[in-house]
């Protein structure tokens, strides 16, 4: 599924990104060009709540291991 039809960029391209390191959603659009353009810009909290997602899960298991 598409996060950002402006770019193009689809729900595994912006994990890609997010988990090689992407903190910000800036990160994620220098990755992947989600979020990049001044388009519409309904990506953008969509590729927020990603992250914190992603990194909310992390944390998770740092502290379950």
């Amino acid at each position: 599924m598409y996060v950002c039809i402006c770019a193009a960029a689809t729900e595994d391209q912006v994990q890609l990104c997010i988990t090689a390191g992407a903190h910000t959603a800036k990160q994620v659009a220098m990755g992947c060009g989600a979020g990049k353009g001044r388009g519409c810009g309904l990506c953008r909290d969509r590729i927020k709540s990603m992250i914190e997602k992603h990194y909310s899960e992390c944390e998770v298991e740092q502290i379950s291991a």
